[in-house]
């Protein structure tokens, strides 16, 4: 019994050791054979930022990394938790979405009240009639443009909805305003302030509209931002921001995270965006949003100090390891004395089942001795080698077979079984003294003496 549970202990162990390294193996950590970036449309910030991004990437894994066009925010999010891409930029224009974490702050971006010159638009209210560029379905720009009109009061229904980029305010003539949310370094709108065609609309209470919706914060855009001459704009425009947020699924492996976060910032890539938040402001931003690997990486010691934290409380609990120990030494030592009585209990069936074949045997020898027909003693034969075989197939114990009634048994089994054959052989010959003393379980020698 001990070397079966020894055996059976050996086997669980390999199996528990298989099994691990297989979800080792196929949970561990590794970067995607290709890195996929949800952009933006080209010409626009998020996709000029994700072009860079992503050649500072691709040189430091070593892997395919593409930008994916989309038309923004909603997209993005959409196909980050559809594992369409591994990274996106959205713009924190509501709570993060499900299924999405944030890995970095990247810049603020404010909402541009972008009106043609001579078109009399001087605060939402007047859009209503009139030919507005809300952005693209999907994209960010386009949910804060229906955020800044219902806050006003101003119906999409009363107006005409251009679904065109704001680039088309200076392509026709038949685009009044574009309500825009994007950074100052967004090549597009630069071209559009410096063309001289349309003018910024200040807002005339953003700190009010900011606290109807915790992810806008007011926002200056100062005088000469866009450059120019007379500078564009000519004076401070108030208004509101959100912040740009690369993101990733809530699930990403932290490899993943930390080398997009050396990336951003163990690189020029911040010459190229100077509005880009630097490493220490970003690791004051909202953890909540962000990814688990992201404060690791901003704080290398924080893994250090949840370990410390991990070994003090281990230390302060060592009475409870010492009692759940002892626990489970007398839960050991209960399950051993339960397999050890089971093992008793079984030892002792087997006995008493010993003892009812013996009776048996001995039942089939007293049978047989008035018997002299060699047909009929084969019968008997049959029953004593039938009655072995159920002994050996049901007496499995190795404490029963090791007893020596266990030896005993099986002597007398094979002593009936040799005595019933030769009076079988005896009871063919023709009829003598010897004969018939073999016949009636007498020693052939003449002495009185039995077979047995």
């Amino acid at each position: 019994m001990s070397r079966m549970l020894f055996r059976i202990t050996a086997v669980l162990a390999l199996a528990v050791l298989a099994a691990s390294t297989w979800v080792w193996y196929t949970s561990r950590e590794t970067l995607p054979r290709e890195i996929r970036i949800a952009s933006g449309q080209p010409g626009g910030l998020y996709h000029a930022f994700s072009t860079d991004l992503a050649t500072r990437l691709r040189q430091r894994t070593g892997r395919p990394v593409r930008v994916v066009e989309t038309a923004g925010s909603e997209e993005n999010a959409r196909l980050l938790r559809d594992g369409a891409v591994e990274l996106a930029l959205i713009q924190t224009s509501s709570l993060t979405p499900d299924g999405v974490a944030g890995v970095a702050p990247l810049f603020p971006e404010s909402l541009h009240f972008l009106a043609r010159k001579g078109s009399g638009i001087r605060s939402p209210a007047d859009l209503a009639g009139r030919r507005v560029a809300l952005g693209l379905r999907g994209s960010g720009i386009r949910e804060n443009a229906g955020t800044l009109l219902a806050h006003y009061g101003v119906s999409t229904d009363g107006l005409k909805d251009i679904e065109d980029p704001f680039g088309a305010l200076t392509a026709t003539d038949g685009v009044d305003a574009a309500l825009v949310t994007t950074g100052w370094m967004n090549p597009t709108l630069e071209r559009v302030l410096r063309s001289g065609q349309v003018e910024l609309v200040a807002l005339q209470d953003p700190e009010g509209l900011a606290a109807r919706h915790p992810w806008l914060a007011p926002t200056t855009i100062p005088r000469g931002l866009y450059s120019g001459n007379p500078p564009v704009p000519p004076e401070p425009v108030r208004t509101v921001a959100v912040t740009a947020l690369l993101s990733a699924r809530s699930d990403a492996a932290d490899e993943l995270v930390n080398v997009t976060l050396a990336a951003l910032y163990e690189s020029e890539l911040r010459a190229s965006y100077p509005l880009m938040l630097t490493s220490k402001s970003a690791r004051d931003y909202d953890a909540a949003v962000m990814h688990p690997a992201v404060a690791d990486y901003h704080d290398p010691s924080a893994g250090l100090n949840r370990v410390s934290q991990a070994m003090e409380l281990a230390s302060k609990s060592k009475e409870v390891l010492v009692g759940l120990a002892a626990l489970a030494l007398l839960a050991w030592g209960w399950g051993r004395r339960r397999q050890e009585r089971l093992a008793e209990s079984e030892a002792r069936e087997q006995k008493n089942k010993l003892d009812e074949f013996i009776g048996r045997t001995l039942t089939v020898e007293v049978e047989q001795m008035d018997v002299t027909d060699p047909e009929e003693l084969r019968a008997f034969l049959r029953r004593v080698t039938l009655i072995k075989q159920e002994a050996l197939q049901e007496l499995t114990n190795e404490k029963v077979r090791g007893d020596q009634l266990f030896a005993i048994f099986l002597s007398q089994c094979a002593a009936l079984s040799e005595k019933i054959q030769m009076r079988m052989v005896y009871g063919r010959l023709p009829a003598s003294p010897h004969a018939e003393r073999v016949l009636r379980g007498e020693s052939p020698d003449g002495n009185g003496g039995r077979t047995v």
